[in-house]
């Protein structure tokens, strides 16, 4: 029976403890209609009180009993609640199980008949392969054959081209010592045109200072026969000094140009 069967909707009591309870009140009906019978009578009355002190003390038990039942229902039935949803649960998960072992049922299936075709495949392959293979061996025995005609011949093409390698080794060597005889003539005549240019720069230096030289010892030739009045008033200093010490000077544009400077 369902809690809504034995409990009722109104107060929530069981209906056992309510029949409990409607008992106990017919039994103190009773009782009661028996204490005013017997009302006269100390003893039975004293015994009487006594039954109905006891009858409370039943019902309070009963009460107690009934309150402990309803608690004892409750927890039951929120037990029965939570074993419900974890039936719920394994349903769900039993379908589920049940589901993916469907499913790999029908893959297995599809897995086996891909095997079949495999396994006739491979039996196809094998069988090609025999024929392959004895194909490949037949290359390999007539390639055999070819190599080893071949193998003299190729043998004499390397001793050739060993020696002609051994020839260029030479010629190579020869050659390097021609390079490295031309490389030390090449910085011989490099030395010898740097000191060239440097002895070219001094001859400059040289024939610079000699022409200084020169160019002071007129203007200073000129000076001393202007100091005494024997300059005659020539328009070229060059040509006055050559009529006085008999002697032809020719001066440069550059030297004339200091001559200038100098007179000024």
């Amino acid at each position: 029976m369902s809690r809504d069967q034995t409990v009722c909707q109104y107060c929530g009591v069981s209906y056992l403890v309510l029949h409990e309870f409607k008992v106990m009140e017919e039994k103190i009906k009773a009782m009661e209609k028996e204490i005013k019978f017997y009302e006269g009578s100390i003893e039975r009355e004293k015994g009487l009180q006594e039954e109905l002190q006891s009858l409370y003390q039943d019902l309070e038990r009963c009460r107690a009993d009934g309150k402990s039942k309803t608690e004892r229902i409750t927890s039951l039935t929120m037990e029965l609640k939570t074993k419900q949803d974890e039936l719920k649960n394994v349903k769900e998960d039993l379908r589920y199980f049940q589901e993916e072992k469907e499913a790999a049922h029908k893959q297995s299936q599809v897995l086996r008949r891909e095997l079949e075709s495999i396994k006739e495949a491979v039996s196809s392959n094998l069988e090609s392969w025999a024929a392959l293979k004895e194909e490949i061996f037949q290359q390999i025995r007539t390639v055999s054959k070819e190599a080893l005609t071949e193998i003299p011949k190729l043998n004499q093409k390397l001793a050739k081209s060993q020696r002609e390698n051994e020839c260029l080794q030479e010629k190579v060597k020869h050659l390097t010592l021609v390079a490295d005889t031309v490389e030390l003539k090449t910085q011989q005549l490099q030395t010898s045109l740097q000191q060239g240019s440097e002895l070219q720069s001094r001859c400059h230096e040289l024939q610079k200072e000699t022409l200084e030289s020169s160019i002071v010892f007129v203007v200073l030739t000129q000076r001393r026969f202007k100091a005494f009045g024997t300059y005659r008033g020539c328009a070229v200093p060059g040509m006055a000094l050559s009529h006085q010490i008999g002697t032809v000077i020719t001066m440069p544009p550059y030297a004339q140009y200091v001559i200038s400077r100098l007179k000024q």
